[in-house]
């Protein structure tokens, strides 16, 4: 799908591009969605600009080249998408500008795009020149982000009232191992997401620094470019605290499940050390040896089940004194 923004008399509208139609005039912005190769064709036989093959994009987004070529940037990002899925993804974006407009190139759909276009549509907008366009792009594609890491701190929060919640009671004791392995499948998935902000966030700081340096020779675009430049440092900041705030949350977890597990444990130890004092007795007044007087006593039966009982009870009353049940 080709949508073209263009400026009409004092504002922006824009269009979407069906086969040979004709092209409006003031082109400041091109938005390739999921094109298809004549859609391709038809742009680079436009434009007279050669479009970048997804395969020419590296598969390590951090390290993909980024040039100038005949006053045309070429540049790319990694963008975050899926965000709400149960498996978030990155996916390339290919921003070429050249002075009179910006070209994207794009097969996921980012809702910073979506943002972008409706701020950039209405009356009270103002734009310079296509340098402009992109910069606030940018900006836009950082407060998306910074959107996203929200999610993680969010989610983040409520993990922890689940893992330092306060005793649950006797009745959802037997809800614990589960609740807590919901946890730590919580936890995969919210450091998945975070990993990938963290990729997205190194991409467009990467990007920002190339068309500083490489492509802008405007003062107050520098700035600006400077100020966007800090908000993605800060973001990846945040990120790595994220990323310790997760590893301590599962390091939690796991010491949570440890602790169920040890006080299984020491039920099952206690109920052992009832049972055995009186597994003795019954040892010893089950061997078959001729002389033992305590069995022809009359009331040796009453008295073996009496000292059984009293050495189950005594070591109940015991540990329950020292807090041990």
């Amino acid at each position: 799908m080709i949508t073209i923004f263009f400026r009409d008399e004092q504002r922006v509208a824009c269009r979407e591009i069906i086969a040979d139609e004709p092209w409006p005039d003031s082109i400041i912005w091109i938005d390739l969605l999921q094109p298809t190769d004549l859609e391709l064709q038809m742009v680079q036989t436009r434009l007279g600009i050669s479009i970048p093959d997804t395969n020419e994009i590296w598969k390590n987004h951090i390290l993909n080249r980024m040039y100038v070529e005949n006053n045309i940037a070429f540049m790319n990002a990694s963008l975050i998408t899926k965000v709400r899925s149960p498996y978030p993804s990155t996916a390339p974006v290919s921003f070429i500008l050249t002075p009179k407009f910006l070209l994207t190139v794009h097969d996921n759909d980012p809702t910073s795009f979506h943002n972008f276009a409706k701020r950039i549509l209405k009356p009270e907008y103002e734009f310079k020149h296509s340098y402009y366009v992109m910069e606030e792009l940018c900006e836009e594609m950082i407060v998306r982000v910074a959107h996203n890491v929200e999610i993680v701190v969010d989610a983040l929060d409520d993990l922890s009232h689940h893992i330092f919640a306060a005793d649950p009671g006797e009745k959802n004791r037997q809800k614990v191992p589960q609740l807590m392995t919901d946890t730590l499948k919580h936890l995969g998935s919210i450091a998945d997401l975070n990993s990938k902000i963290s990729v997205s966030v190194h991409s467009i700081n990467r990007m920002l620094l190339f068309f500083r340096d490489a492509v802008c020779e405007d003062t107050a675009l520098d700035r600006n470019i400077d100020i966007l430049l800090a908000d993605t440092n800060a973001l990846t900041t945040q990120t790595g605290f994220l990323s310790d705030k997760i590893t301590f949350q599962l390091d939690a977890a796991l010491g949570m499940i440890n602790v169920e597990q040890n006080a299984i444990i020491k039920i099952f130890s206690v109920v052992a050390v009832f049972f055995m004092p009186p597994t003795l007795l019954v040892s010893i007044y089950g061997m078959n040896f001729e002389h033992m007087p305590e069995l022809k006593l009359v009331w040796g039966y009453p008295i073996a089940l009496f000292m059984m009982i009293m050495c189950a009870v005594l070591p109940w009353l015991y540990f329950r004194r020292k807090g041990m049940l």
